[in-house]
C-alpha cells in the first residue's frame, strides 16, 4: 500500500495495483547454463545493449522485492536462452511448484528440431508450461540482430508443420519477430486460426521515423484483425533504448492498444533486463500513465486479466 496525501484530511492508503506480469525471466545459471552470461554475446548485446550488469541468478525473491509497489497476482515466466532448454524448464517448474504466486511458463522451441515431438511431449508433462516461443527476429540491415537461421523461415513448409504440432497440443505460440517481418507473421497466423499467437514487444518496430510508424501501424492493424492473437507490451528498452522516455513510448503504445483493444493487450516488466534501463518502477509508472484514460475495467484487463486468461494462470 502507498499513501495519498489529502489536504482536507489524513493520508489515505491507496491499494496496490493488481497485476499479472506478462514478461519476466526467472533463472539460475548454476542450474542451467547461459552462455551469453558467461561471455559477451554480440547478438544479445545488439538486441538489449550493454548487459554486463545482468546477474547470473534472478530468483523469485529478487522479483518480489522489485515489484512491491504492485499486488502481483501472477507471473508469466519466459525461457532465457539456456544451453539446455529442457533442464531450464524443469527448473522453472520446480520454482512454480514452490511459488506463493501463480506462475505460467513459456518454453523455448525450434520448429525445425528433428526431436520436436519429444520436446513438446516433455513440455506437456510440465503442468505450468502453457506456451512456447521461438526467436525469429531477422534484421535485414544488421547481421548482429538475427536470431533466425534464415530470413524466410516463416514460409518453410517443414517449419510450419512443426508449428502445427505445437498448436495441436494446446500451447499458445509466441513467434518473436521484428516489425518488418509482421506481414510474414500475418500469413502464418491466418493459416492457423486454431492456434493462439502472442505478438511480442508490441510488434517490435525497428524504424522509429514517421514513415516507420506508419508502416508498423498498418502491418499491426492487419494482425489485430486476427482474433487468435494477443499483444504483449513489454521490453520497451529494446525498441527505444535504455534512456527511453514516456513521451517516446506513449504514441506507439496507445496506437497498439487502439488497434488490439484493451481486451487483447497485456503489460509486462521484462525484468531483469529492464533493470538495465530503470527497472520495474519507471516501466509500470509509464504503463499507468499511458492507461490512465481507460476505464477501471479496461485497465484491469491490460494489467492483469488478459495475461491471466491467455497463459492460463491458475
Amino acid at each position: 500500500m502507498v499513501e495519498h496525501s489529502d489536504p482536507a484530511g489524513p493520508a489515505l492508503p491507496i491499494p496496490a495495483l493488481p497485476i499479472v506480469d506478462a514478461h519476466v525471466h526467472l533463472y539460475d545459471s548454476t542450474a542451467s547454463r547461459h552462455a551469453f552470461l558467461e561471455q559477451k554475446d554480440d547478438m544479445f548485446q545488439a538486441l538489449v545493449g550493454d548487459y554486463s550488469a545482468l546477474p547470473r541468478q534472478y530468483p523469485l525473491d529478487a522479483y518480489r522485492r522489485e515489484s512491491q509497489s504492485c499486488e502481483v497476482k501472477g507471473i508469466i515466466c519466459h525461457e532465457f536462452l539456456a544451453q539446455d532448454p529442457v533442464a531450464e524448464m524443469r527448473w522453472m517448474e520446480r520454482q512454480a511448484d514452490a511459488s506463493p504466486i501463480p506462475l505460467a511458463i513459456v518454453a523455448l522451441v525450434d520448429f525445425l528440431d528433428p526431436r520436436l515431438e519429444e520436446r513438446l511431449e516433455t513440455y506437456r508433462a510440465l503442468p505450468h508450461v502453457t506456451a512456447v516461443r521461438e526467436h525469429l527476429g531477422w534484421d535485414a540491415g544488421n547481421p548482429r540482430r538475427r536470431f533466425a537461421t534464415r530470413a524466410d523461415l516463416l514460409a518453410d513448409t517443414v517449419w510450419r508443420r512443426g508449428l502445427a504440432r505445437a498448436g495441436s497440443r494446446g500451447f499458445r505460440c509466441g513467434l518473436e519477430v521484428f516489425g518488418p517481418q509482421l506481414p510474414d507473421l500475418l500469413e502464418v497466423v491466418r493459416l492457423h486460426p486454431g492456434i493462439g499467437f502472442t505478438v511480442a514487444v508490441f510488434g517490435w518496430p525497428l524504424d522509429l521515423t514517421r514513415a516507420g510508424f506508419d508502416r508498423w501501424r498498418a502491418d499491426l492493424a492487419e494482425l489485430s484483425r486476427c482474433e487468435n492473437t494477443r499483444l504483449s507490451i513489454s521490453a520497451v528498452e529494446t525498441v527505444f533504448g535504455m534512456n527511453w522516455t514516456l513521451n517516446q513510448v506513449r504514441p506507439w503504445l496507445l496506437e497498439a492498444i487502439a488497434l488490439f483493444g484493451p481486451g487483447r493487450c497485456m503489460f509486462g516488466s521484462h525484468l531483469p533486463i529492464s533493470n538495465l534501463s530503470g527497472g520495474f518502477e519507471p516501466t509500470y509508472a509509464a504503463y499507468r500513465q499511458i492507461a490512465a484514460g481507460f476505464s477501471a475495467g479496461e485497465r484491469d484487463l491490460m494489467f492483469r486479466g488478459v495475461a491471466a486468461e491467455w497463459f492460463r494462470v491458475r
